[in-house]
């Protein structure tokens, strides 16, 4: 599923495509799979547990949610955000 991700995609979970995103994170961290907000939210429900065994896979397989308008940023800038939530 995630694996196949070359840079940036469409993961389809429960009928819906999420934008997905593989980014190079660097400084030890590689390429790490980047998912939307609005999958993050699908995969935990309303009472923020997993949905379903799959979604608890789909989450394992995603290094960081993000805000839908940040797939416009250029990997650069991307990388910078993440890190700085992360680091």
């Amino acid at each position: 599923m995630i694996s196949s991700l070359k840079t940036e995609g469409y993961l389809q979970f429960e009928g819906s495509q999420y934008k997905v995103r593989e980014v190079d994170l660097g400084k030890g961290w590689g390429r790490c799979a980047i998912a939307s907000m609005q999958l993050e939210s699908t995969l935990l429900g309303e009472q923020n547990r997993y949905v379903s065994e799959e979604a608890r896979l789909v989450d394992e397989n995603i290094f960081f949610f993000i805000p839908t308008h940040w797939f416009k940023l250029s990997d650069d800038q991307l990388r910078c955000r993440i890190l700085m939530e992360v680091e």
